[in-house]
């Protein structure tokens, strides 16, 4: 019975402190809510802050929390709160490539968004690429002079090439493309326009600017041909067309053929610098690029000398936009140079070492592939009064989320979630209040579409009302309520029309109430009107209980004793001779000055007779820095050293009393040797070197009370070795050891020697001997008997 009452009296004392809580919350929502007064500026001061627009609700304050505005009567039709929505409307599973349905790398792919102004919505968005997932790789390849043999290269591995790709992914296309030179003076020589290679004493064909040799295609030997049949060229300088080039490879959809739902791969070959932006003048070409396709039927570029070279900014842009990633391939001697280039567009470029034949295109192809499947990056086209910020962690890469929008080194079919934050930072200018926003894999045409709808500032919309009776009787009979908020007549403005516009000089309520928001140093002004803490009456902020300031910004001093302090924007300032937080404590240092004389050993204030260290310090007079020394030791080591070399018989200090006295009151310090310290005391180190010439470490502690110092010391005396009777001892130690080793070695051979004869005997008794019928013993044996016989027919010598 005890026990179940115990219970019933905890549960009721939870829900009483949960009741508690909730109440305290409540009351400090509504209490950034209440000063609002506008139903914009009351839905945008807290996201459950809630406006009625009653005409007969009778509070002062119509802007508080859902509940606190139905407990004061508000009808709930007449209250508009925040209303945030977060709807998933299509959200299909991520899946690999199948024949016959495309993969789905990205989910959701649809979703619809409320936005409050202020508030952060989070939605969740999951990444994974897709195994077998097709892929369109154009081959961009540099033609002039100094790559005939990586041509014929080429051409070789054309069959390897197919199994390469094969191992990347089943579902792979190839195109090809040759590039040169803007075919005009200073590119080429004009006496070399026919002959370019006329000055290697070779023939080739005229330089032309781009030619796409190859649409993209599954068919491996169409590919191979292709490379064969195109030819070499060549121009003057070591700068290529290769922009050019690229411009038109990437603008040039239908003609390349390049596939939607294809991850689009461009490798462009070369052992040369490229042109830039501006380079076409030399020529006389002034004319921008305009970044349209100009392929005539032969796959000849045409605009080449209409258009100058497309600049990298322009190049970056058309690459993002239509999901196209490039690899640069290229010789070691212009790296370095790519690698800048690819700096500035990391997302969807890769550069890699071509060797001088390109002997390894196959291995720099897989290579560059993996690589960019492994990288994934998303990005959006939100306006600027929407922030979108992303956290992930990368599938387990990092142990909490990261604020970033790409992760690397991405395993296949490995799901990376990503965390998109909605922000609504402000309204647009134009007042529209529908958006779409596309959120999108960088370089593939995977994307997640938000339909965005803005909340209106007030979502009011009641017919104007100017005769209503009650509506007047709120505005003080100067003006009318028109959504709980008070539409003044000509000559009036304010909160409740109370202001006049002549002696304000003010004529709308927004200018009356800049006047109440607090300007800061950089010429800015706060949003909040009387800092949230008070009322704006005709441009005079009309505090709450509590705060004080022309705008209400600070808090009035309760514990501050007008005798002795000064109030200050909620601070207490102390008048002369007083201290502390209170300033009760009087100006009195004597208790915070220590043995050196200083207060607070100069590390910190005195207030209320105590030390208050600054950091790091510690200790009664801050004496003690933690990560260098203790002031105190310093000043006592003087004194504990000559006390030990007295006490050790080194002599007697003839200053013993000037240094073993205190500065503050000339007093000599009492002390005390000891055999070993209170372990719980701050122990300072005193070293020496004693009479027998030995650094010797000895240890002490101080007190300090009521001005007097009191020492214990800790004195070590370090005697002398006894070198003789050490090397006896070591002397007969090593014979010991040396008799026992010997002692030990001979009692082992004996046991040895014991143990093997003692298996010989054994393995003879029980040895089993056979010998063979046929067998004679080829050695003669004859016994001389003991007595000879005297029987002639056994002796034939006897007589």
């Amino acid at each position: 019975m005890t026990s179940l009452r115990g219970r019933a009296f905890l549960w009721i004392y939870l829900l009483f402190l949960m009741a508690q809580i909730s109440h305290s919350d409540a009351d400090s929502i509504d209490d950034q809510c209440r000063h609002a007064d506008s139903c914009e500026r009351c839905l945008s001061a807290h996201l459950e802050c809630a406006w009625c627009t009653d005409k007969n609700y009778q509070v002062g304050y119509r802007c508080l929390s859902r509940r606190q505005l139905l407990n004061y009567n508000c009808s709930e039709t007449d209250i508009y709160e925040n209303q945030p929505v977060l709807d998933v409307l299509q959200d299909k599973p991520l899946k690999d490539y199948e024949t016959r349905d495309q993969a789905v790398q990205v989910t959701p792919q649809r979703a619809y968004l409320k936005l409050v102004k202020g508030n952060t919505q989070r939605i969740k968005l999951s990444y994974r690429t897709a195994r077998n997932n097709p892929l369109d790789l154009y081959v961009l390849m540099d033609l002039t002079w100094t790559m005939r043999d990586d041509k014929e290269t080429l051409e070789e591995l054309g069959a390897q090439l197919s199994q390469t790709l094969k191992n990347l992914t089943g579902n792979y296309r190839l195109g090809f493309g040759s590039f040169a030179d803007k075919p005009t003076l200073p590119m080429i020589l004009p006496q070399h326009r026919e002959n370019p290679c006329a000055a290697e004493r070779a023939t080739c064909e005229p330089t032309y600017g781009y030619r796409h040799q190859l649409s993209l295609t599954d068919d491996i030997p169409a590919f191979t041909s292709a490379v064969a049949n195109s030819k070499i060229t060549g121009n003057l300088d070591n700068l290529e067309g290769g922009l050019d080039a690229l411009m038109q490879v990437i603008v040039c959809t239908k003609e390349i053929g390049w596939k939607e739902q294809a991850r689009k791969v461009v490798i462009l070959v070369t052992d040369g610098f490229m042109h830039l932006a501006g380079d076409g003048l030399l020529a006389g070409i002034i004319q921008r690029n305009d970044k349209q396709c100009h392929l005539n039927q032969a796959g000849e570029y045409t605009g080449s000398l209409d258009y100058d070279y497309p600049s990298l900014e322009e190049i970056y842009r058309e690459l993002l936009r239509r999901k196209i990633n490039v690899i640069f391939a290229v010789t070691e001697e212009v790296v370095s140079s790519y690698w800048e280039l690819s700096g500035l567009m990391k997302e969807i470029s890769y550069v890699d070492i071509l060797s001088a034949d390109s002997s390894n295109i196959l291995e720099l192809i897989k290579k560059s592939y993996e690589s960019l499947i492994k990288r994934t990056q998303f990005a959006d086209n939100s306006p600027d009064f929407i922030d979108m910020a992303y956290y992930t962690d990368c599938g387990g890469q990092f142990p909490s989320l990261q604020k970033r929008n790409y992760c690397n080194n991405v395993t296949l079919g490995k799901q990376i979630d990503f965390y998109v934050d909605v922000t609504l930072k402000k309204y647009p200018d134009n007042q529209a209040y529908t958006h779409k926003i596309r959120v999108e894999e960088t370089s593939l045409s995977e994307f997640m579409d938000l339909d965005v709808e803005l909340q209106r500032p007030c979502p009011c919309q009641e017919t104007p009302d100017p005769e209503n009776e009650e509506g007047r009787f709120l505005c003080d009979y100067k003006g009318y309520l028109y959504c709980g908020m008070c539409e003044c007549d000509e000559g009036w403005t304010g909160t409740y029309c109370t202001c006049p516009t002549d002696a304000t000089n003010v004529t709308s309520n927004e200018a009356l109430l800049q006047k109440c928001r607090q300007p800061f140093s950089d010429k800015s002004t706060s949003e909040l009107v009387c800092s949230n803490h008070g009322d704006c009456d005709c441009g005079t902020c009309l505090c709450d209980p509590g705060y004080t300031g022309p705008f209400c910004e600070c808090r009035e001093c309760l514990d501050c004793d007008e005798k002795l302090a000064d109030c200050f924007c909620g601070q207490c300032v102390c008048k002369y001779g007083w201290s502390g937080s209170k300033c009760n404590c009087n100006g009195d240092t004597d208790a915070c000055v220590g043995p050196t004389g200083e207060i607070c050993s100069e590390r910190g204030t005195c207030q209320c007779e105590e030390c208050q260290c600054e950091e790091p310090y510690l200790g009664k007079f801050c004496e003690i820095d933690p990560e260098k020394d203790n002031k105190l030791c310093l000043f006592y080591e003087p004194c504990v050293t000559c006390l030990i070399e007295q006490k050790q018989g080194m002599g007697v200090c003839e200053n013993l009393t000037e240094i073993c006295s205190s500065l503050d009151r000339q007093e000599t310090y009492p002390y005390n040797f000891v055999h070993e310290l209170d372990p719980e005391q701050d122990q300072c180190l005193v070293r020496l070197v004693n009479k027998h010439g030995i650094q010797c470490d000895s240890f002490f502690a101080y007190q300090v009370v009521d001005h007097s110092n009191f020492l214990t010391i800790q004195a070590v005396d370090c005697e002398p070795s006894d070198y003789v009777a050490l090397v006896g001892y070591i002397s007969v130690f090593t014979l010991l050891i040396g008799l026992l080793t010997i002692f030990l070695f001979l009692w082992y051979i004996r046991a040895k020697d014991a143990r093997e004869y003692a298996k010989f005997e054994e393995d003879q008794k029980n040895s089993v001997r056979q010998e063979n019928p046929i067998y004679r013993d080829p050695v003669g044996r004859y016994e001389v008997p003991k007595a000879l016989s005297v029987k002639h027919d056994e002796n034939p010598f006897a007589s």
